[in-house]
């Protein structure tokens, strides 16, 4: 009696189709085969499309910050011997490729396109090639713009007249190199496995990796949000975010119009920052149907 033979991957083939390769996970947004939905989806899809509103609040927060007077007269440079404004591309440059970086986590997500979602039509194969295409060119784009944003500090921090400064002396750039060091694995990790690059479906591409690198993904996401933050303390201990008092400040918000203004825009940025953390965090969850 001849066996039936399955679509599943072999040892000898070395490589999986596109049904056997996606993980069917129920638990997932768009896990349900009857694509139905539960409250905490529904509450998820809100969740993500916040997190995405926030984005160019974000940028719009760190563009006023650096215009403050208070960041090294304002603006930014790429001048020797004006190191403070050529310093605020950095804030500049991290807080754009995290917003783009915020697209790029969520865009399965908010297109429908999830690796979990089971029978897929040709239509929505099509659609999940196209967003797999953008998601992968954010995250070198993204790479690209955070090299650039290291580079303004390794030249602000090296500017002959300005006076050197020292790097990798506080715990934001040593938790910095390491997020990207892990950045450059994940981006690396997903060319090879699910780039196309092969000339076909990847024999690296197996079901487990993938879910590996939804999480990681996730972890990066949450690891640079955290990192930002780091970052945004720092520069305010520059900037001297306090105020003096003469008396027990047991009320302080009775004091917040001491606070400078460049403080105040910087908290709300850290703020906001947090904010797209948490609902992209919650956004990416697996939850079941309820």
């Amino acid at each position: 009696m001849q066996k039936r033979r399955t679509n599943s991957m072999s040892p000898e083939d070395g490589e999986y189709d596109d049904q056997a390769a996606q993980p069917s996970i129920a638990s997932d947004v768009e896990g349900e085969s009857s694509k139905s939905s539960g409250f905490l989806q529904n509450l998820q899809s809100v969740s993500a499309t916040t997190s995405l509103l926030l984005s160019p609040v974000a940028i719009i927060l760190v563009s006023l910050w650096v215009s403050n007077e208070s960041m090294g007269g304002g603006g930014v440079s790429w001048s020797e011997g004006d190191s403070k404004r050529v310093f605020n591309w950095h804030p500049v440059l991290m807080i754009v490729a995290y917003s783009i970086m915020n697209f790029a986590a969520l865009i399965f997500r908010v297109s429908g396109t999830s690796t979990s979602a089971r029978g897929i039509s040709e239509a929505g194969a099509k659609k999940r090639g196209i967003m797999k295409a953008i998601h992968g060119y954010v995250w070198v784009a993204c790479f690209l713009i955070g090299m650039v944003a290291m580079l303004a500090v390794v030249k602000s921090h090296n500017d002959a007249v300005s006076g050197y400064i020292a790097n990798l002396y506080s715990l934001h750039s040593w938790v910095g190199v390491l997020v990207i060091s892990l950045y450059i694995l994940q981006l690396t990790v997903g060319i090879l496995a699910f780039g196309g690059l092969t000339g076909g479906t990847s024999r690296f591409a197996v079901p487990s990796l993938m879910e590996i690198h939804k999480y990681t993904g996730a972890l990066l996401h949450l690891l640079i949000t955290a990192t930002i933050m780091l970052g945004i303390q720092e520069k305010e201990g520059f900037v001297q975010c306090w105020y003096e008092v003469t008396e027990k400040d047991l009320f302080p918000v009775m004091n917040y119009a001491k606070i400078p203004s460049a403080c105040k825009i910087s908290h709300g940025l850290g703020l906001v920052v947090l904010l797209m953390g948490v609902f992209t965090s919650f956004a990416l969850a697996r939850f079941p149907v309820l």
